[in-house]
């Protein structure tokens, strides 16, 4: 309800009403990176919690005081991690040739503040990563950052929900809407979740199948050698055929020599087993050689005779 301004009341004039409102606007445009400004030329991180005096070499400059963040923010009753990011938004904008960076800043350096409309302070684009003084990992920050992105959401709000789970709670149990929200959202991470299992279990299946064929290739490479190997055998000549007998028995009566000369150098006490076994294997070798002696100098024995000596002396050869 209007009423009627007293006789002695008087207006102060639309100048004023303007004047209050361009504080206003000037404060909401540029008032952000007024604090960080003020942050970035008092603030040195990395100083501990002490003072510092930071002087200048040019000649006439008075020296003025850096101190650190945790310093500052213990003056300014505010968290650490905002003076950071606060820091960190001046010298994001200095790298961008705006403003010059927080190192070479002097108190009674005249800066005009960046409009927030031409350089937004927060938001998607900001230079203010309000998420950063959360105190939240890397990979939560990343994952934060990620999702953001992907639904178009600041991600200073993701990190508000997340950063106060009571609230979180008392929204599911207070709202309708915020439950189904919540229900939607764990019905679509469920279903990434399930796709991701896809497609794990595919790239398994995939390093099993190369796996397989890599093993199939090896059976088959040697397979096909031992084909080759009985191929050039069957097709050798009589020539090679005898040079390979000569050189089989050969070896066989190097072998023999070595043993005795084994047993000529040291007197070995042989197991009743062990003295049985080679017994067995001398009698057998004795046979093997009785045979291919037969054979070769056209003695052989016939065919079943043949085949039963190899039956009985199988174990051997």
């Amino acid at each position: 309800m209007n009423q009627d301004l007293p006789e002695e009341a008087l207006d102060d004039g639309e100048e004023a009403l303007q004047a209050d409102i361009d504080e206003f606007v000037t404060l909401d445009r540029k008032g952000p990176w007024r604090l960080a400004l003020l942050v970035a030329r008092r603030v040195t991180p990395g100083e501990g919690n002490g003072v510092r005096i930071d002087y200048q070499p040019r000649s006439g400059l008075n020296a003025f005081r850096r101190i650190s963040a945790g310093e500052f923010a213990r003056r300014a009753r505010t968290a650490p991690r905002r003076v950071i990011a606060l820091l960190d938004a001046w010298n994001r904008l200095a790298a961008d040739g705006v403003v010059p960076p927080a190192a070479a800043l002097r108190p009674d350096t005249t800066i005009e503040s960046p409009d927030t409309g031409e350089y937004p302070f927060y938001g998607k684009n900001g230079y203010y990563r309000s998420w950063e003084a959360t105190g939240l990992s890397t990979e939560r920050r990343d994952a934060v950052e990620k999702e953001a992105e992907k639904s178009g959401t600041r991600p200073s709000a993701i990190t508000y929900v997340m950063t106060h789970p009571t609230a979180v709670k008392t929204a599911l149990l207070a709202d309708e809407a915020t439950r189904r929200t919540a229900r939607e959202a764990l019905q679509e991470f469920e279903a990434r979740q399930a796709a991701a299992d896809a497609e794990d279990r595919a790239a398994a299946a995939e390093v099993a199948s190369e796996r397989q064929r890599e093993y199939d290739d090896v059976i088959r490479a040697e397979r096909d050698a031992y084909a080759a190997q009985a191929r050039q055998a069957s097709e050798g000549s009589q020539a090679e055929a005898s040079m390979d007998v000569f050189n089989a028995m050969a070896e066989i009566r190097m072998a023999a020599s070595r043993a005795l000369a084994l047993l000529s150098k040291q007197q070995i006490n042989f197991t009743s087993d062990r003295a049985q076994a080679i017994a067995e294997l001398c009698d057998g070798a004795e046979a093997a050689i009785a045979a291919v002696r037969d054979m070769a100098t056209g003695a052989a024995l016939d065919d079943a005779a043949l085949a039963a000596f190899m039956d009985e002396n199988g174990k051997f050869l």
